[in-house]
C-alpha cells in the first residue's frame, strides 16, 4: 500500500471509532430532550438523523480498515481532524434547533469541544434543553480530550501512548501508575467522580437537577458554558428563593481549582498523600499566584474604593448579611471565583469583569492569567504553568551565563533533574508560535473590526488560551467579520491542540510519510 494510502487508513479507522462516540453522545442528548418534552420530530432531526449518518459513517469505516499502531505523526492527524470534525457535525443540532448559519453554529461547538466558553449565543434562559445539554456535554467530552476517551472506550494499550502524546499537556504530566492506558482510566474515574461531587454540591444549593449537571460538566472541564446568560451570577437574584447563592459559588470555586490541578495531584490524594498539595515546583507556583493575584484584587479595591470597600453598594446586595464581615466575605468570594475563572480558563461569571467591580489593575491581571493558564494535566487551557516556570528558569541560566566562564556548563533543573535541550527547545518554539499567532489573531481582528487592539488583544487571547471572557460582548462579537471567526476557530483549536498538530495536518509529508 502506497505511503499515503496506508497513513489515510490509519486515521481512517481511528477517527470512525471518534464518530461512534460522537453520535452516541448525540444520542443521549436527544433522548434527555425527549424526556424533557421536546418535540421528538424536531429531534430526530436535530440528533437522530446526524447521529445515525455519524454512526453509519463511523461504522463503516472502522469497519473497512485496519487497526494498526500509529506513528506519532498519524495520531496528530487524527488528533486535529477529530476536533474539526466533531466541531462541524456538532452543529447541525444549532443549525435545525436555533435556525443558525453553519459559521455561527461551527463557532459554538468549536468553543465547546475545546473548552473555550465563547459564545455567540443570548437567551439561553428560554433555549430548549437539548441545546443547552450539548453544549455542556461538548465542553465535559473536550474536558479530557476526545482522543482520550477514546482510548479509554476502545481498550487499546497500543494506541494509548500515541494518543497520549498528541495531546502535550495531558502527556508530559507524570504517570500516576505504569502504563498510559492505566493512567488514562484513572484519569476518566477521577473526572468522573469530581464531576458527580461538584454536581451533588449544587443540588444541595437548590440548584435544579439539570442545572447542577450541567454546570458539574462544564466546570470540571473548565469550559464555562452555562444554561443562564448571567452565568453562575444567576443564582444572586434575590427574586429566586430556596437557594444559597455562597454556597453555589463556593461549589463552583472548589471545582474550578480541581479542574485546573493536575490529575496526577488528585490521584495522590485519593491515595491519601497529602503531601501532594505542596511537593512540587508546579502546584506550589499554582497555589501561590492564585494567593498573590487575590491579595492584589483586594489590595487594589482596598486602594481605588471599589469592589468590597464600594460605597455603593456593589457587593453588600450580594453579601450573606449586614456588617463589614458579610461583605468582605462576599468580596473575597467574589475575587477568588473571577481569578480562578480566568486563572482556570473556565470562564465563568457573578460579576462583569468590565464592569466597575474590577479596577485596571485587575484587568491587567486577568489578561495575564489568560496567557499563564493552571496546571500541566489539568482540564484548563492557556500555556501553562509548568512552561512559564520553564521558560523563567531558561532566561535566568541566559543571565547566569554573562557571569561564569565561556564553555561552563549551566543546565536547567526542575525538581533535582536536569531538562533535556530537545524539551527546551520545544518549550521556546511553542511559546514563540504561541505569541506569533497572538499578534496574528490579534491584528486580523483589528484590520477587520471596529475593535481597538485592546479588545482585540483580549478577545484572541481569550480565544487561543481556550478562556471564554473577554472585553468584546456578545453582540459585537456576533456581528465580527465571518474571516474573524475564523480566525478565532483556528486561534481556539491551536489553543487546545497546541499548535503542532494543526500544522502537521496542513502538511503534505505527514500524508506521505
Amino acid at each position: 500500500m502506497r505511503p499515503r494510502l496506508r497513513t489515510a487508513a490509519a486515521v481512517a479507522h481511528a477517527l470512525g471509532l471518534v464518530l461512534l462516540l460522537l453520535a452516541a453522545a448525540m444520542l443521549v442528548t436527544g433522548f434527555v430532550g425527549w424526556l424533557l418534552g421536546e418535540p421528538a420530530a424536531l429531534l430526530a432531526r436535530a440528533f437522530g438523523a446526524p447521529a445515525l449518518a455519524t454512526a453509519t459513517v463511523g461504522a463503516l469505516t472502522w469497519w473497512r480498515t485496519e487497526a494498526v499502531r500509529l506513528d506519532e505523526v498519524q495520531a496528530m492527524l487524527v488528533c486535529g481532524l477529530a476536533w474539526i470534525l466533531a466541531s462541524v457535525i456538532g452543529a447541525v443540532p444549532l443549525c435545525v434547533l436555533l435556525d443558525s448559519t453553519l459559521l455561527d453554529a461551527s463557532f459554538e461547538m468549536v468553543s465547546g469541544f475545546t473548552t473555550t466558553g465563547i459564545t455567540l449565543l443570548e437567551g439561553l434562559d428560554a433555549m430548549p434543553a437539548s441545546v443547552l445539554l450539548w453544549r455542556a456535554l461538548s465542553q465535559w467530552i473536550g474536558g479530557v480530550g476526545i482522543l482520550s476517551l477514546f482510548v479509554a472506550v476502545t481498550r487499546s494499550p497500543a494506541l494509548a501512548h500515541r494518543f497520549g502524546g498528541t495531546e502535550a499537556h495531558k502527556i508530559r504530566a507524570s504517570r500516576p501508575v505504569p502504563g498510559p492506558f492505566r493512567t488514562l482510566q484513572l484519569f476518566a474515574l477521577v473526572y468522573l467522580g469530581l464531576t458527580i461531587l461538584v454536581a451533588l454540591g449544587l443540588l444541595l444549593g437548590g440548584v435544579g437537577w439539570f442545572d447542577a449537571i450541567t454546570h458539574a460538566l462544564t466546570t470540571m472541564s473548565t469550559g464555562g458554558f452555562s444554561t443562564h446568560d448571567a452565568s453562575v451570577g444567576y443564582w444572586r437574584d434575590p427574586d429566586l428563593s430556596g437557594v444559597s447563592p455562597r454556597w453555589i459559588e463556593w461549589v463552583v470555586i472548589a471545582g474550578m481549582a480541581a479542574g485546573g490541578t493536575s490529575f496526577v495531584i488528585h490521584y495522590r490524594l485519593a491515595r491519601g498523600e497529602v503531601r501532594a498539595l505542596w511537593d512540587g515546583v508546579e502546584i506550589r507556583v499554582w497555589f501561590g499566584l492564585l494567593i498573590a493575584v487575590l491579595g492584589l484584587l483586594v489590595f487594589e479595591q482596598w486602594q481605588r474604593g471599589t469592589g468590597m470597600f464600594a460605597a455603593d453598594g456593589l457587593v453588600t446586595t450580594h453579601a450573606a448579611g449586614p456588617g463589614w464581615a458579610a461583605r468582605i466575605e462576599a468580596g473575597v468570594r467574589t475575587s477568588l471565583f473571577t481569578t480562578l475563572a480566568i486563572a482556570t480558563t473556565t470562564g465563568f461569571a457573578t460579576v462583569d469583569i468590565a464592569g466597575p467591580f474590577f479596577a485596571s489593575t485587575a484587568k491587567a491581571l486577568f489578561l495575564l492569567l489568560m496567557i499563564f493558564g493552571a496546571c500541566v494535566g489539568s482540564t484548563s487551557g492557556g500555556f501553562k504553568l509548568a512552561r512559564v516556570v520553564l521558560l523563567a528558569k531558561i532566561m535566568t541560566r541566559e543571565l547566569r551565563r554573562l557571569t561564569l566562564p565561556q564553555g561552563a556548563t549551566t543546565p536547567v533543573v526542575i525538581e533535582h533533574h536536569a531538562v533535556d535541550q530537545a524539551e527546551l527547545a520545544r518549550v521556546v518554539g511553542l511559546a514563540i508560535a504561541w505569541l506569533g499567532l497572538l499578534a496574528l489573531g490579534t491584528l486580523l481582528t483589528t484590520l477587520l473590526s471596529a475593535h481597538d487592539g485592546w479588545q482585540a488583544f483580549s478577545g484572541v487571547s481569550s480565544a487561543l488560551n481556550n478562556i471564554g471572557p473577554c472585553y468584546i460582548t456578545i453582540p459585537e462579537m456576533r456581528a465580527l467579520d465571518p474571516a474573524v471567526k475564523l480566525t478565532w476557530m483556528v486561534a481556539m483549536l491551536a489553543g487546545r491542540l497546541e499548535i503542532l498538530p494543526l500544522v502537521v495536518l496542513l502538511s503534505p509529508r505527514a500524508w506521505t510519510r
